[in-house]
């Protein structure tokens, strides 16, 4: 028996405290100099946020204790999302790295013929990579303890919200470690992956907003809302209820619902850590099957033949049509290709706005939705939309210049009389023509909402018919800005899945740190000073300009300020837009002085 603890001891050693890989990772990556500037960029912004908030809470009409408790328990709880936000987006940029990396330098097959098992390879590479999310975790911790000096919080809470943010980190890890697993690829898995996130995000938080979704046994907060059944299954909604946003209905008024229901409705944070780990358990397990069946790629299966006899063409002359190209070849051939390689995405994405958009639509015309609730749900599907075409453009861009550097034409490109500053003006321009289709579906929603609003009289309409051209303008502004960060990004890294990770993770940290202080902003200014305010950052001018009636205290106040309201954000929008303009011209002017210099320390001449 002890010969088997020993033996039983042994694997474990060499399985994970042991293992060449995780020694290898922590050791060698934690010396460098990027992980060093993303621990300082996370814990910067996290700082920036309780910072900012404390200093709002503090300069209050009042100084008592009671509202600076308040005020700290606010402030914790805006730091908690922003936490749990940013674990679920740099959780997978370092696991799904720890394979797509390996592939991409081809050093994949040499692992694969050294003598570690194919536990150790996976378990090697989850573990070396959840170290540093590990390390984020715990270097935030004096941070959120900040929040406790005025009460408000209780310790229980800060560890509620760190092991939803560490369980999220796991589960979005195995998750990574499994796709990279049973998928080859570098660009596509991260972007894949990324998507994925979002909209399960996104569209089960919005379903648990949803009453019809809300348990009639939980209890109602101040606001009548009470808690979702979907609850359990997701991090943000598991959160408010941690924080006491939300309450959770008691186990004695369960007492008709299985042991596993009521452990899942009565303690939702719980429930959830639990059913995470375990599923990313599994799927670690899982993955340890692929690690060598990756290696076997390109090989013909009886699928592929069977596949291949429907896609042969017809017998005879091949002729492909003629193709009207741009003034500027490069835009046309950045805007052209994309479109042919992800076709199916756009019009899913547009189709499926489109969809949501006319359903809403033909109820609100029917007099099924009044103006508020289209307003909330409308908001909601255009910043769905949204979200979803920056990480296109984001992804894209961030393979603009690294995808022509892999493929050896970027040497074929300067051969060329093309100068510095035609190659990325035809790439930004290539770039938000390319993602202009995705943006356009929630401009058609709110033209159609304003046009039929044009005969309201009395109540203010659904949808003011300038704000399709207010978001037109700020939508195509902010997503030229991700694309032209992005190819900065792009410009000055060489590999497609290092871009990817640098210009994903840089964009949620900048539109995720801009939205939670414009939030504030707004919402604390309120009326016609936050619809001012609301452009200047990227989601809050989609969530306030769309749904205005949140700016003020009623249905009464917002329909006397209206006009006010309207003047305001339009002129937030002018100078917003300007404003952005002028920092992506700055940026694009930077890129084309230093191209030269960039292109030739890279090539090594």
């Amino acid at each position: 028996m002890n010969a088997v603890f020993a033996k039983l001891w042994l694997w474990v050693w060499h399985l994970l405290p042991a293992n060449p890989i995780l020694i290898r990772v922590v050791t060698g990556a934690s010396r460098r100099s990027r992980h060093l500037w993303l621990r300082a960029g996370y814990l910067s912004a996290l700082l920036l946020v309780v910072l900012f908030l404390l200093i709002t809470a503090m300069t209050g009409e009042s100084g008592s204790l009671t509202d600076l408790a308040k005020g700290a328990s606010q402030t914790f709880m805006w730091a908690s999302v922003a936490q749990l936000a940013m674990m679920c987006f740099l959780a997978p940029v370092f696991t799904a790295a720890a394979i797509t990396q390996e592939r991409d330098a081809q050093t994949f097959n040499i692992l694969l013929s050294t003598p570690l098992s194919n536990g150790q390879i996976v378990f090697g590479s989850l573990m070396s990579r959840l170290y540093f999310v590990v390390l984020l975790l715990l270097a935030g911790l004096p941070i959120f303890l900040v929040t406790t000096a005025y009460g408000g919080v209780g310790t229980a809470q800060i560890f509620e919200s760190f092991a939803l943010s560490g369980a999220t980190a796991v589960l979005t890890g195995s998750l990574a470690i499994f796709v990279a697993m049973v998928r080859v690829g570098t660009r596509g898995t991260i972007f894949s992956f990324y998507l994925l996130i979002g909209l399960y995000l996104l569209c089960l938080y919005l379903l648990g907003l949803w009453d019809q979704t809300w348990l009639d046994t939980s209890p109602a907060n101040l606001a009548g809302r009470r808690m979702s059944w979907l609850t359990p299954f997701h991090p943000f909604l598991a959160l408010e209820v941690a924080l006491n946003q939300v309450y959770a209905p008691s186990r004695a008024h369960l007492g008709d619902c299985s042991a596993l229901t009521r452990f899942a409705w009565a303690s939702p944070a719980s429930f959830y850590v639990v059913w995470t780990l375990t599923l990313a358990l599994v799927l670690t397990t899982v993955s340890v099957i692929f690690v060598r069946r990756g290696a076997k790629v390109g090989e013909p299966t009886v699928l592929n033949v069977i596949a291949g006899w429907f896609k042969r063409a017809p017998r005879g002359e091949r002729m492909r049509k003629p193709r009207n190209v741009w003034a500027n070849p490069v835009a046309w051939r950045e805007a052209r290709t994309r479109v042919a390689s992800g076709a199916w995405l756009r019009w899913a994405l547009i189709i499926g706005g489109l969809a949501g958009a006319v359903t809403l639509f033909i109820a609100h015309a029917g007099g099924g939705l009044s103006g508020g609730e289209v307003r909330r749900w409308l908001a909601a599907l255009i910043v769905i939309q949204f979200a979803i075409a920056i990480i296109i453009a984001t992804n894209t861009a961030a393979t603009s210049m690294t995808k022509e550097k892999e493929s050896k034409t970027m040497d074929l490109m300067l051969t060329t009389p093309l100068t510095s500053k035609y190659i990325l003006w035809g790439k930004l321009r290539g770039l938000v023509s390319f993602a202009a289709p995705l943006l356009a579906g929630p401009v058609l929603m709110l033209v159609a909402f304003g046009l039929l609003g044009l005969g309201s009289t009395g109540a203010p309409p659904a949808i003011w018919i300038e704000t399709g051209a207010e978001l037109a303008l700020l939508m195509v502004v902010y997503t030229a800005f991700a694309c032209v960060i992005s190819l900065r990004v792009s410009l000055v890294t060489k590999k497609n899945v290092t871009a990817v990770m640098y210009s994903v993770g840089l964009m949620i940290l900048l539109y995720g740190a801009a939205t939670l202080l414009g939030m504030a902003v707004v919402s604390g200014s309120g009326n016609e000073i936050g619809g001012f305010m609301a452009p200047f950052t990227p989601f809050t001018s989609i969530w306030y300009l769309v749904d205005s009636e949140q700016l003020f205290e009623s249905t009464a106040a917002f329909t006397r300020g209206q006009i006010a309201l309207r003047t305001a954000a339009a002129f937030g929008t002018a100078i917003a837009a300007v404003l952005y303009t002028f920092i992506i011209w700055s940026v694009y002017t930077g890129l084309v002085r230093n191209f030269d210099m960039i292109v030739r320390k890279q090539s090594g001449t």
